[in-house]
Formats: structure tokens, sequence, C-alpha cells
């Protein structure tokens, strides 16, 4: 009777011990490394704080100001980012993973390398951001804007960017093979070595656009606009490779 009194009050202890270590998680100061698993960081003030390497795993920061902080490697898989403010954020490394993204600025933030596979975005910023090397795979990602961000080597593979905004922005040697990329707008976008192979490009803007050396073998092009693009050996929907010099229309 005794030891099992014993062992229920060894369990009860634990248990609460287990509950008051979660809590202490979620009320520790923000430093690098710091758990926040699935806490609650809405609306709070984190101008510039150092979370590097931070598990933030299903954490909610929406409303929270997160400008200039230190996000390098970082953990937001699964979080939520409603109005979340990053901007001049240094996230290298930073994973986003299946993270809800909404309405949030990145702006001038430095993803490079970053993880965002399967987020899904609504209406976010990313405006002269660096993304190079940054992995968008199976993204979906509506009327984002990402005008003259640095995107060069990014995997947006697969991915969903309806009516997105890449006007200017340096994507070269960029992947959005078998992406929907319906109405969107590269106008002036420097996408040399790019590949478009198999992806909707059906009404998007290419104008002015550097597509040399770029490919665009299997996609849909139904009122995609080249006016004044740079074709030098691009590689063409039916695997035609336009002449060197080529602009406007593959020769």
């Amino acid at each position: 009777m005794r030891l099992g009194l014993k062992l229920i009050f060894s369990i009860g202890f634990i248990f609460v011990l287990s509950i008051s270590m979660v809590q202490a998680k979620c009320s520790d100061e923000p430093r690098a490394g710091v758990n926040w698993t699935g806490c609650d960081k809405s609306n709070l003030d984190l101008t510039g704080v150092d979370l590097d390497s931070a598990i933030l795993r299903r954490a909610n920061f929406s409303n929270s100001n997160l400008s200039k902080a230190r996000l390098h490697n970082a953990d937001f898989s699964f979080a939520t980012l409603e109005n979340t403010n990053f901007n001049a954020a240094k996230m290298e490394r930073v994973r986003l993973n299946n993270a809800k993204i909404t309405s949030a600025d990145f702006s001038f933030a430095f993803i490079d390398k970053g993880r965002l596979s399967r987020a899904v975005i609504k209406q976010a910023i990313f405006k002269e951001s660096r993304l190079n090397k940054t992995d968008f795979y199976e993204t979906k990602c509506d009327q984002c804007q990402f005008e003259k961000a640095t995107m060069n080597q990014a995997n947006f593979s697969r991915a969903q960017m309806i009516q997105t905004n890449f006007v200017e922005i340096s994507g070269v040697a960029a992947v959005f093979n078998q992406a929907n990329l319906e109405n969107s707008d590269f106008t002036g976008a420097n996408l040399k070595s790019a590949k478009f192979e198999e992806s909707s490009l059906l009404k998007v803007k290419f104008n002015q656009a550097e597509l040399s050396e770029a490919s665009i073998q299997g996609a849909e092009i139904d009122g995609a606009n080249f006016t004044g693009a740079k074709l030098s050996s691009t590689i063409w929907v039916k695997y035609k490779r336009c002449r060197n010099g080529s602009v406007g229309e593959c020769r």
C-alpha cells in the first residue's frame, strides 16, 4: 500500500515538475538557443534581440516586432506569423517550414539559405531582402512582394506563387520548375540561367527581363509578355534554343 502511494506521489511530482518546466521555457527571457516551442509570443517588442539557434516551433509571434533581430539558424517551423515585423532581421539558415505567414514584413532581411518549404504565405513583403539559395519548395505564396530582392539560386520548385511581385529581382540560376506563377510580374528581373521548366507562366510579365540561358521548356506561356526581354540562348517552350541577340521574341 505504502509502495503504491509512493509511486503515485512520485508520478504526480514528476507531472507537476514537467508542467513547471514547460511554463518556465515560455517565460524565459529572449536569448540565443532559447526554447519557446508552442509559446504565445504575440504582441511583443523584440526589436534587435538575439534569438540565434532558438527553437520556436509552433510558437505564435503575431503582431510582434522582430526587426533587426538575430535569428540565424532559428526554427520557426509550423509557427504563426501574422503581421510580424522581420524588417532588416539577420536570419540566415532560418527554418520557416510549414509556417503560416500572413501580412508579415521581411523587407531588407537577410534570409540566405533559409527554408520556407510548404509554408503558407499571404500578402507578405520581402522587398529588397536577401534570399540566396533559399528553399521555397511547394510553398504557397499569394500576392507576395519580392520587389528588388536578391534570390540567386533560390528554389521555388512546385511553389504556388500566384500574382507575386518579382519586379527587378536578381534571380540568377533560380529554379521555378513546375511552379504556378500565373499573373506574376518579373519586369526588369535578372533571371539569367533560371529554370521555369513545366511551370505555369500564364499572363506573366517578363518585360525587359534578362532571360539569357534560362529554360522555359514545357512551360505554359499563354498571355505571357516578353517585350524587351533578353533571350540569348534561352531554351524555349518546345526545346528550341533562341539565337544569340534575341530580344522580345525567340528567334
